[in-house]
């Protein structure tokens, strides 16, 4: 879905705009990078590759309700 706002805009303010929003990623990863590479070595890191863990066979339960 569009925002009505963003297709008033000019083809130069939308480019500025997109402009603006990959430059905060790329900040962003820049930032996230340094801190990984700062890390001491013993520091346990925010997530693991491995993912979790769930043990035996885990049961599924769903909701009936429909339209809530």
């Amino acid at each position: 879905m569009v925002d009505s706002s963003f297709s008033d805009l000019t083809a130069e303010q939308r480019f500025k705009q997109v402009a603006a929003i990959l430059a905060r990623g790329v900040r962003r990863y820049h930032r996230r990078l340094r801190r990984s590479q700062s890390r001491p070595e013993n520091e346990v890191p925010e997530s693991s590759p491995a993912g979790l863990e769930v043990p035996g066979n885990p049961r599924l339960s769903v909701s009936r309700r429909f339209g809530v």
